[in-house]
């Protein structure tokens, strides 16, 4: 069975230390910038979840930027913990590793090329 020809598949790679998500298409994957636009990563976003002490939470390069600043508050390289009892605790709170991780792609904002030219 052939598959249609606007048929588009998805791949995303939740990675440690930066995350990607691309398409196939016309045979090729394509990388799909974040909604952040590029990054000092390319196209690929951090891995990085970050909470500010009133309990915002920002992800991805704007995270790891306020780092630094906001060291308590960022979690970074989380998912080499994953499977494990492992939690961290920020402002009081404790996270497990896949309800860190599970921000990532949820909040990065990825968009498609198709979106990108409907701005």
């Amino acid at each position: 069975m052939s598959k249609p020809e606007t048929e588009k598949i998805l791949g995303i790679d939740l990675g440690t230390t930066n995350s990607a998500a691309a398409i196939m298409e016309a045979g090729r994957p394509l990388v799909i910038p974040s909604g952040e636009g590029q990054t000092a990563a390319g196209k690929m976003f951090p891995s990085v979840v970050a909470f500010t002490k009133d309990g915002q939470m920002i992800v991805g390069e704007p995270a790891k930027r306020q780092a630094a600043t906001n060291a308590e508050g960022t979690i970074q390289e989380i998912k080499r913990k994953m499977g494990s009892d492992y939690k961290v605790t920020v402002y009081g709170k404790q996270y497990t590793p896949q309800q860190i991780s599970a921000h990532s792609p949820t909040n990065i904002g990825v968009h498609t090329p198709e979106d990108q030219t409907r701005h």
